[in-house]
């Protein structure tokens, strides 16, 4: 009660003034305190992980202070399984420490693909079509036949096989 007494008694401007001062100390406090807040200037460069194992790129970021989140899997059979296929942020930028770092690692184990039924396509059309569900031709056996260069039969580790069965990508 003392204190808004005291108020009240003094003349409008000098409250005005002293409200005036007391948000200007808030600001330059704040202003002066920005650079301890958002951390400027604690910055590191991210490690370049391309191509390494999970486990070492791990080790290799978290080392360094980042926070560290898979981003996503995929397979691609000719690299490394679990090795690391991309980051972000990219290797050797500077950014702020406790930044998170996204990764992209390839897969262990390889999805499974349904066999297409390739009989009846020319040579041509089941390559193209077979690359495309990331499957690879293997060895092409050549035999009489009234069409030219038409696909007969469909064998995998020289078995023949069914479409529509399941079968590693890559095969």
């Amino acid at each position: 009660m003392e204190f808004i007494d005291k108020l009240l008694k003094k003349p409008l401007w000098v409250n005005i003034l002293a409200g005036i001062g007391a948000v200007l100390v808030l600001l330059i406090l704040f202003f002066f305190s920005l650079g301890w807040i958002t951390g400027n200037g604690k910055t590191e460069k991210v490690p370049n992980v391309l191509g390494l194992d999970f486990t070492a790129a791990e080790k290799n970021i978290k080392a360094l202070g980042f926070d560290l989140v898979v981003q996503d899997s995929i397979y691609v059979d000719t690299l490394a399984r679990n090795s690391v296929l991309r980051q972000t942020p990219e290797a050797d930028e500077i950014v702020k420490k406790g930044r998170t770092v996204y990764l992209t690692i390839n897969r262990i184990v390889a999805p499974q693909v349904d066999m297409p039924n390739l009989v009846g396509f020319s040579l041509k059309s089941a390559e193209t079509y077979l690359k495309v569900l990331g499957l690879r031709l293997g060895s092409i056996q050549m035999v009489p036949d009234q069409n030219k260069n038409v696909v007969i039969d469909q064998l995998v580790n020289g078995q023949p096989i069914a479409p529509g069965s399941k079968i590693p990508s890559g095969t």
